[in-house]
Parts: C-alpha cells; sequence; structure tokens
C-alpha cells in the first residue's frame, strides 16, 4: 500500500489501524479501529487527492 493510500486514524494520525467494518453510517465510508487511541472512525472509500484537499481545509476551518 502507498503512503497515500495508507488509513491514518483521523483522532491521533496513527497508523496501527485495523477494519472494523466495511460498511460505516453509509455505504460510501468504512469504519476502522485505532489500536493506539482505541477509537473507531469512518473513512471515505475511493477518496482520492482533491478530496483529500478538502479535508485538510476542512480540518484547518474547524482547528480555528
Amino acid at each position: 500500500m502507498d503512503d497515500k493510500d495508507k488509513i491514518i486514524c483521523s483522532f491521533c494520525d496513527s497508523d496501527h489501524v485495523s477494519l472494523y467494518s466495511p460498511y460505516g453510517t453509509a455505504q460510501l465510508v468504512r469504519q476502522f479501529y485505532c489500536h493506539d487511541c482505541k477509537s473507531v472512525f469512518e473513512f471515505i472509500r475511493w477518496r482520492n487527492t482533491n478530496q483529500d484537499n478538502h479535508i485538510e481545509h476542512s480540518m484547518r476551518f474547524i482547528q480555528h
């Protein structure tokens, strides 16, 4: 798996994650479990780098 395809925890940025459920609250997301912060988070399937830019922008907005 390339670094750009690596699943990263949305809470602690760890890559020590495993698939929790193939479907989350919608069919377009998967749920993963982070073994470091013990959180379940959702990851959008079929995400590409253009969408990553939108996510980064949203995170900056939330933090300010």
